[in-house]
């Protein structure tokens, strides 16, 4: 996929895209933490996933992980988190596990 600063598959997201953005991380929460997981349609629950800034896309991965790693530590899931995993989101490989 071609590395761009837009959302260029269609859906015209504006920040972050789950097909357009470069890096995916995946917070897998302690037990016992239902509230802060994400409900789908079915009523499954499932752990928090970000990605990353359509707008950092052409920098370089381990830059782009250091500042979403500093967003999460600000954020309500840093005590109730167990491991933060990162994705090459276009290869969907993993990168680095913290």
């Amino acid at each position: 996929m071609r590395i761009s600063k837009k959302c260029v598959c269609g859906k015209n997201h504006s920040v972050s895209c789950s097909s357009c953005s470069k890096i995916r991380m995946v917070l897998l929460l302690k037990s016992g933490n239902r509230e802060l997981k994400y409900r789908q349609k079915n009523n499954r629950y499932t752990n928090p996933v970000w990605y990353s800034p359509m707008s950092k896309n052409r920098k370089s991965v381990q830059r782009i992980i250091d500042g979403m790693y500093k967003r999460f530590e600000k954020s309500k899931y840093k005590g109730v988190t167990n491991k933060v995993m990162f994705y090459d989101n276009y290869t969907k490989e993993l990168i680095i596990s913290k």
